[in-house]
């Protein structure tokens, strides 16, 4: 059996190494050390906090499909549109949507 791409996260480093530790006695597990990439996703870390980026995920899209030289173009809606129709009335099975 293959697991690809399991993150630890934790605020004590030696909470880590126990879980680490504990895996590596029962799987045979190498540490990648600190998260770079995760599911397409660039992962950069601050003192601030984590900062997650998809640029990579979005250009491989533009490249997969043969878009990467299309031009951008603008929301086709503008953002402070008011809708004609509007209900106070909740939806029989918001569920379905």
């Amino acid at each position: 059996m293959y697991i690809d791409d399991v993150i630890l996260v934790e605020n004590s480093s030696a909470d880590i190494e126990k879980v680490k530790q504990t895996l590596n006695k029962t799987f045979k597990i190498k540490d990648l050390g600190e998260l770079k990439y995760f599911i397409g996703s660039k992962v950069a870390w601050s003192k601030h906090g984590i900062h997650l980026c998809q640029r990579k995920y979005a250009l491989n899209i533009l490249i997969d499909y043969g878009m990467l030289g299309s031009k951008s173009c603008h929301t086709p809606l503008s953002k402070d549109l008011k809708l004609l129709f509007t209900t106070d009335v909740p939806l029989y099975d918001a569920k379905s949507y």
